[in-house]
């Protein structure tokens, strides 16, 4: 298969960056430090480090996929490599797959050796490793990153050159570290004209919208996945433990695209929709 070929090349590509593989270093280091915590602190065990763990990178793995990916079609486009790319029997629609498993697979490798670090940590530190926690909270930081690496290439593909590639992806880090923070606010003046109904019950449809961040939806998983207590010993916000977390802020029944099998929908679609959307640009495009 053509597109197989793509990624092949691709992730050995991106497996060469220095600054790449710079990131995912610190980010082992700083998983392998999160699961030591409670012992630091003497608080918890490990399903409590992984909490931790999962803080740090709800802000890391973002990062990293941007970096791994946002290059990954807009940098051979800007260099002309692109035209060598698409001479060989390649399409465009390989070359975006390919493109897309190439840097999803650099960065899940990321997130692996990452939790592999902190797993030894885990054992070595609390002489047991809480293994479903350990692999739920892993698995889901992979699916994390998949998610922006689907953001990344999708940005890359629409793209023609490498500052717009790096402006956009830099906007996105930004809109869903910092600024999606401001939409409750924002969302419940327009909905009641003013701010004094901040920390009321509000319309499902609006905590339907602050959970669409990819982050949001990681972290609600990851409570469900740990538990309330891990949770709030670690800092989160989410007050999982599989119940609801939406019971006393969503006015009425919590509606299904609340659960938190819906988050994984939501991490999905992240995943696909912008590639989607950047190769309908990137199949016009006049190269």
């Amino acid at each position: 298969m053509s597109w197989t070929t793509v990624a092949r090349k691709d992730f050995a590509d991106a497996a060469r960056s220095r600054m790449l593989w710079a990131i995912v270093g610190l980010f082992a280091l700083l998983m392998g430090v999160a699961a030591l915590v409670p012992e630091l602190i003497d608080v918890g065990g490990p399903t409590t480090g992984y909490g931790f763990a999962a803080d740090l990178a709800e802000t890391l793995v973002p990062v990293t996929a941007l970096v791994a990916a946002y290059l990954a079609v807009a940098g051979e486009r800007e260099s002309g490599s692109i035209k060598v790319l698409l001479g060989a029997p390649h399409s465009r629609a390989d070359v975006t797959l390919g493109k897309l498993v190439g840097r999803a697979a650099v960065v899940v490798v990321g997130v692996f050796a990452g939790f592999l670090v902190a797993g030894i940590v885990a054992l070595v530190v609390y002489g047991e490793l809480a293994a479903a926690e350990f692999v739920s909270v892993a698995l889901l930081t992979a699916a994390l990153g998949l998610a922006f690496v689907g953001i990344a290439v999708g940005i890359s593909a629409a793209t023609a050159t490498r500052s717009r590639a790096m402006a956009l992806a830099v906007g996105v880090f930004f809109v869903f570290a910092l600024l999606w923070d401001l939409l409750p606010l924002a969302l419940t003046y327009l909905r009641t004209g003013s701010l004094a109904a901040l920390g009321e019950s509000v319309p499902a449809w609006q905590v339907l919208i602050e959970q669409l961040n990819p982050s949001r939806a990681f972290r609600q998983l990851v409570d469900a996945a740990l538990g309330a207590e891990a949770d709030a010993l670690a800092g989160g916000g989410g007050g999982g433990g599989g119940g609801n977390p939406f019971e006393t802020q969503v006015s009425g029944e919590t509606p299904f695209y609340l659960r938190d099998w819906f988050m994984v929908v939501i991490l999905g679609a992240w995943a696909v929709v912008p590639v989607v959307l950047g190769h309908l640009r990137f199949r016009d495009a006049d190269l």
